[in-house]
């Protein structure tokens, strides 16, 4: 009995959507098998508002559900040790200090007027940054941005084109 309560408890946390995110080193294979807008989202850990975004907006139903159907999400900590190739580049890190530092790949797609602060969300299509902001979005304008770079492009509700 002990174990069917568990179960129905459990059932409603394992049918909730998760927010479905890639690795960087994947997008170009990714891009080849399935065309879509990217969305990188571009973070650190010590970002409490990064965090806040990630936690709201980010994982929100109706925006966890678009990012899902039509983009590749790439969340990128501006402070990974991990190499990354992209468009057949290598980005890495570098060493700023001691225990300090910061990404290529974040570094070069957050700067916006010679500055950099997180979080920072740029939205690429083929390649081509079309939508770059270096600070919080609520919810209902992520959606709304989300919903427009979809319908100039032509995609229908999974991503592809109509």
């Amino acid at each position: 009995m002990k174990n069917w309560i568990a179960l129905l408890i459990l059932i409603p946390f394992s049918l909730m959507a998760q927010l479905n995110h890639y690795s960087a080193n994947d997008l170009d294979s990714l891009q080849y098998v399935e065309e879509r807008p990217v969305v990188f989202f571009i973070n650190t850990d010590w970002c409490s508002i990064c965090l806040a975004m990630e936690n709201k907006v980010l994982k929100s139903e109706a925006v966890l559900k678009e990012l899902n159907e039509n983009y590749y999400l790439i969340i990128l900590d501006a402070e990974s040790k991990e190499d990354i190739v992209y468009k057949g580049k290598r980005y890495v890190y570098e060493a700023t200090g001691i225990d300090e530092g910061k990404h290529q790949l974040a570094m070069e797609l957050a700067k916006k007027n010679e500055t950099i602060s997180f979080p920072s969300t740029v939205i690429m299509i083929r390649n081509n940054v079309i939508y770059k902001n270096n600070s919080f979005i609520n919810r209902e304008d992520f959606l709304e941005m989300l919903n427009l770079v979809v319908s100039s492009e032509g995609l229908n509700s999974n991503g592809s084109q109509e």
